[in-house]
């Protein structure tokens, strides 16, 4: 029922080149996904943050988004887009999307009022005011939802690859698991876990680098 580590790493050994053929499948499904869900999320919060009528209008639906199964929306994504690639980038793009934008408003939204007062002292635009205090202000917040994205997008490919697809680690998963090949289902789940694993430390990564210098979150004195 459940293998040995030792048999998981030799299936792996013995089926690298199916294994890395669905891998790359999964892995551009995610990394497309997830970049579609970073540019809405971010162009959402931007546009939620600059308008009140906005917020009050959109946020309930987009809160009302997140109670869907998106299980129950892949296959009416597959009868209107086919078999193909985009199905499961839309996926993950709705997996991913709603804790970037939840966290980067709630970011841009905390502005420190020291610093918002002093910029308009010197006559700084609304777009100067962006630049210099929000965006900088809301990038620990933004990178949090980032982490929380990543984390997801993995596994958000895997669920619309198994709802319908041709090629990546869900369909190896349902193919290996209908012939009983548990070492191989267990070496494709852990592949996914790899790769989730290695998205979620290149968003730290990025992290370190666009906050390098700066003092944690708990330290910072409005």
């Amino acid at each position: 029922m459940l293998p040995a580590p030792s048999a998981v790493l030799q299936a792996i050994r013995d089926n690298p080149d199916v294994l890395t053929a669905n891998a790359l499948q999964t892995l551009a499904e995610t990394a497309l996904g997830f970049g579609l869900a970073l540019v809405l999320g971010v162009g959402i919060a931007l546009a939620l943050r600059r308008s009140k009528w906005l917020r009050q209008t959109l946020m309930p639906w987009l809160v009302v988004s997140q109670t869907i199964p998106l299980i129950a929306l892949a296959p009416l994504l597959l009868v209107w887009l086919g078999f193909g690639l985009w199905p499961k980038v839309i996926i993950v793009t709705l997996f991913c999307f709603f804790p970037v934008t939840v966290s980067t408003l709630g970011g841009l939204m905390q502005p420190q009022p020291v610093l918002e007062d002093l910029l308009r002292s010197y006559d700084a635009s609304a777009r100067q005011r962006d630049w210099l205090l929000r965006f900088p202000a809301a990038l620990p917040a933004f990178f949090s939802g980032l982490r929380l994205s990543a984390s997801y997008a993995v596994t958000a490919a895997i669920v619309g690859e198994y709802v319908g697809g041709y090629a990546g680690l869900g369909i190896f998963i349902q193919t290996s698991a209908n012939a009983r090949a548990i070492n191989l289902v267990f070496a494709a789940i852990a592949l996914t876990a790899l790769l989730s694993v290695l998205l979620v430390g290149l968003v730290n990564l990025i992290e370190r680098a666009a906050l390098r210098g700066r003092p944690p979150v708990s330290e910072e004195k409005p």
